[in-house]
């Protein structure tokens, strides 16, 4: 005997929507299926979140065991449709003897709260987040700085299942009382059939399980029905302090190819929610996403051990920081501030093997700028020039102002899918400027930040270079930078004057590779002194560098391998030589000769700098 009953939506006098239409709301999104359901459904949890505390979301790809599957067709879809179409691809699901479903169970949120009924009115501040969910469709949000605007998205939910259906689950509250819902969902076609009352009549394609309620409608099992659905179907426990939702998709489209879904889930959710799994993450926003293959979980990692996603994280840490180096995007005619921008570069390390199939969404050398809104979730990527030398990358973050008319501006640029800033959508010509120059702005930056200011020619690193060949590249990469380097020397006459009693340092010219004392690769340079001898205890301290394209970068936060330091540093003519950065020359002149650690296919540079007698 079936525990839940069938309702088909008929058209009302006054008209519905077709299911047909419902499910075409969702338009053509960027992504692919997979990746739209991920993100709709997380971001419904993020919005439905509790205050001072981000979800907990699982993700479960499961193979119903045979109790289960005999369960789901006996007592839970036990009424057939009378849409011969509808009925035949439901049917065809339920007949597999493997069926696989796809689960998005989430923690610590409201559930699906509210009255039931679509046109009831909540009491007080109470969501209406079940009809919202189940029954309404294109309500504006009311989550402000939310991840959606209209939940139009969710028909990806049904487009995802092979017979357009889902299973859901709900511990929540109803007029402050705890309360579990479960309720059965089917998007068809529109159809002709004989009503229960005898007539003919038309549908929408819209279709329940659940129970009814009497009145010519259809409620959700709840309670102790709800918790034995929900318990026979394998989802997960619910205390009624455990409160949240599990959408269940039957027979999702999920390739069982190449790649594994596992692979596919993990890049999915770390190249879409990684600004809420860093480790600077606020715990108020703070994610904590699990997977799970069948019964075995299967680990994700950290967006810093994900590159590129390390950069991307080290960019949105300086939004982060109340000092944090960024670019503000503004609007000048009239002004506005449209929001901030960090950009971080660095060596390319190497790719994690989830990111390494053909249909990855990772890109092989990063160049990209991850735009969001506030709530601090990827809209998109913008793609800009990568840097000549594929041994370096480079990321952005943009977030858009947080002020009111700002944020709802780009909050309404969005597509139904969230996955673009489309400013041809917005009425308002002052809010469509605003889009429109940002982006302008942000496609500027992306072209051009990768961009030498002077041309740089990189060392090939190819295996086993001679040192000579090396040098030579290095010398020309140098000479760039330095403005000095093998070859021709300058004229007296290009260089610019110099009073004798001026302090200075030249800048320093690669001479050579060579090996130390200590079998270390190092660059060795030279610098001119001329001091103004008017302190004993001058000291030249110099810093190690190294060249990535458009100029030098410190080795902060690089992959292993790559770190670079000064090795020695001496004064020709003198006495005076120093192992490590700082040779104090007190009132000598002469020339200063430093040696650099060299990483492995990597070029160094060295800048100079004085301390003189009571700095810090």
């Amino acid at each position: 005997m079936s525990l839940l009953e069938l309702f088909s939506e008929p058209f009302a006098r006054t008209g519905n929507i077709a299911a047909d239409g419902f499910k075409k709301l969702l338009g053509c999104p960027a992504q692919d299926l997979l990746q739209t359901v991920l993100r709709e459904s997380i971001q419904n949890s993020i919005d439905a979140g509790r205050l001072g505390k981000g979800p907990t979301i699982h993700v479960r790809y499961r193979t119903l065991t045979s109790e289960q599957l005999r369960y789901l067709v006996s007592r839970v879809l036990c009424d057939q449709i009378a849409c011969d179409e509808t009925a035949g691809a439901i049917q065809e699901t339920l007949g597999k003897t493997d069926l696989k479903v796809l689960e998005i169970c989430d923690f610590n949120t409201t559930g699906l709260g509210g009255p039931t009924s679509g046109d009831a009115v909540a009491e007080g501040d109470e969501a209406l987040d079940f009809v919202n969910f189940l029954r309404n469709v294109g309500v504006a949000r009311d989550t402000h700085n939310g991840g959606g605007t209209y939940g139009y998205g969710k028909s990806s939910l049904y487009a995802m299942s092979a017979c357009s259906t889902i299973l859901v689950d709900t511990q929540t509250t109803a007029s402050g009382i705890p309360t579990r819902r479960f309720m059965g969902c089917h998007l068809g076609s529109a159809f002709d059939a004989i009503a229960s009352d005898g007539k003919r009549k038309r549908f929408t394609g819209r279709h329940w399980w659940g129970i009814n309620d009497n009145e010519g409608g259809i409620d959700p099992a709840t309670d102790g029905t709800a918790e034995e659905l929900a318990a026979c179907l394998g989802m997960p426990a619910r205390a009624h302090v455990l409160t949240g939702t599990t959408v269940m998709i039957l027979d999702p489209y999920v390739a069982e190819g190449g790649r594994t879904v596992a692979d596919e889930i993990i890049e999915t959710i770390l190249w879409n929610f990684w600004p809420r799994l860093t480790q600077t993450t606020p715990v108020e926003r703070k994610l904590d996403i699990r997977l799970f293959i069948e019964q075995t979980e299967v680990p994700i990692p950290l967006p810093e051990q994900f590159p590129p996603l390390d950069l991307f994280s080290a960019a949105i840490a300086e939004h982060r920081n109340i000092d944090g180096e960024v670019i503000r995007i503004q609007r000048d005619r009239p002004y506005k501030s449209l929001g901030t921008l960090a950009l971080k570069r660095g060596m390319r390390a190497t790719r994690s093997a989830v990111a390494l199939h053909d249909d990855s969404k990772v890109p092989h050398q990063a160049s990209h700028i991850a735009v969001m809104r506030p709530v601090e979730l990827v809209v998109k990527y913008i793609s800009g020039a990568p840097f000549p030398d594929a041994r370096y990358e480079w990321a952005g973050v943009f977030i858009c102002s947080d002020e009111k008319l700002v944020e709802e501006a780009f909050a309404k640029a969005e597509p139904p899918a969230h996955d673009d800033w489309v400013p041809d959508m917005l009425p308002g010509s002052d809010a469509k400027s605003m889009v429109r120059i940002a982006l302008k702005r942000l496609e500027h930056h992306a072209q051009t930040y990768a961009s030498p200011t002077s041309t740089i020619v990189a060392s090939e690193g190819t295996k086993g270079p001679s040192l000579a060949k090396t040098a030579a590249k290095l010398g020309n990469l140098l000479d760039a930078v330095s403005g000095k380097g093998p070859g021709k020397p300058a004229t007296a006459s290009s260089r610019t004057p110099r009073k004798r009693d001026d302090l200075s340092v030249s800048v320093p010219r690669f001479l050579r590779l060579e090996i130390d004392e200590n079998d270390q690769p190092c660059a060795v340079f030279q610098a001119e002194l001329r001091n103004d001898e008017r302190d004993d205890h001058l000291k030249l301290i110099a810093e190690a560098r190294l060249i990535a394209d458009g100029g030098m970068t410190d080795s902060k936060d690089l992959p292993p391998g790559f770190g670079s330091r000064v090795l020695k540093m001496d004064l020709d003519g003198s006495q005076k030589e120093a192992c490590g950065d700082t040779l104090e020359v007190g009132k000598q002149s002469g020339v200063v000769t430093i040696r650099v650690l060299r990483p492995d296919h990597a070029a160094v540079g060295v800048r100079l700098a004085f301390v003189k007698e009571g700095d810090e």
